[in-house]
């Protein structure tokens, strides 16, 4: 009698993670790829657990496994991996069209923009790259729909996934859209606008004193999408003390079912009232999807200096 008491409670332990996992989305992705002056590297892998608590609730579980960034001399810091967790959000359907969102959330400020461009295993987009708004932060968000019209207000640390609270500043996101969100899916348009602005404190210690301040980000953005040509704008300045400004126009165009072919320009001014230091960065290329899961794409970057890169990138999804 014991022993069947103790079979059914296994198999009944099986049947609910079974009909867990069933209601569950477990993804992961790689970005892997060669380059004509560091060789092959592996830049990042994502893992994704998703779940439906309810109706009105889900979650999602991600972790960011990479290298940390080069300096401003090009020598990367640590050739070690680090793994971050880089999200662990809950979303909450307050109704059809409201959400609150809380935990180690997704930012709003550059979400869309980077799904217009669609390139991601091959370079950031733009605001990412150019350091100016992380990909995720803790706090909590709010995001409403009138029609559409799209709208996200958040309050997080500031500081990002990848640091701890450094101090009890908030930074205030706020993201107004006006079309389709997902133009590397969907026919369409899109215009929108996103600001943030965050305080931070001065600095007494060491032999600098430094003064506190606020840093704002303000940016206008859109894209159009036909069945073959997705393009995409932008242009954002920034205000912390030094004025600076950063542009990105990019263009993917479907030559074939499994071939596209891009083309990218960047212009960044870190400072518009000094002459001769805006960094320009052209990117071209082709997409080969040559089976379901694995992307590859050769291409070429070529700065303002004159100095020319020759990669191949790689994308594998599970």
């Amino acid at each position: 009698m014991i022993k069947m008491e103790k079979l059914m409670k296994n198999n009944l332990i099986i049947l609910m993670s079974i009909t867990s996992i069933a209601y569950c989305d477990i993804s992961g992705v790689t970005y892997f790829n060669y380059s004509s002056d560091d060789g092959f590297g592996m830049k990042r892998t994502y893992f994704t657990y998703k779940n439906q608590i309810s109706d009105e609730l889900t979650f999602k579980f991600q972790t960011d496994v990479g290298q940390e960034p080069v300096d401003e001399d090009g020598d990367s810091q640590d050739s070690r991996w680090w793994g971050y967790l880089k999200k662990a959000q809950l979303d909450w359907k307050v109704s059809d069209n409201m959400k609150v969102s809380m935990g180690l959330i997704g930012m709003n400020m550059f979400n869309v923009q980077e799904k217009t461009w669609g390139n991601r295993f091959v370079a950031k987009s733009a605001l990412d790259n150019a350091g100016w708004s992380s990909s995720a932060d803790l706090g909590i968000g709010f995001s409403k729909s009138f029609g559409d019209i799209s709208s996200s207000l958040l309050m997080t640390n500031g500081e990002g996934y990848k640091t701890s609270v450094v101090d009890d500043n908030q930074k205030l996101s706020l993201q107004v859209l006006y079309g389709e969100k997902r133009l590397d899916k969907n026919s369409g348009y899109n215009a929108g606008i996103v600001y943030s602005t965050e305080d931070w404190s001065p600095e007494t210690d060491g032999p600098d004193e430094i003064p506190g301040g606020t840093e704002t980000v303000t940016g206008f953005f859109g894209g159009w999408s036909n069945n073959n040509l997705v393009a995409g704008v932008e242009y954002y300045t920034k205000d912390n003390g030094t004025d600076a400004s950063l542009m990105s126009v990019s263009m993917n165009y479907i030559l074939a079912n499994n071939l596209t072919m891009y083309i990218r320009q960047d212009n960044k001014d870190p400072d518009i009232d000094m002459d001769n230091d805006e960094e320009d960065t052209t990117m071209a290329g082709f997409v080969w999807t040559p089976t379901k899961g694995l992307s590859i794409c050769p291409n070429i970057n070529k700065m303002k200096s004159g100095d020319e890169t020759f990669k191949v990138n790689f994308e594998f999804k599970f």
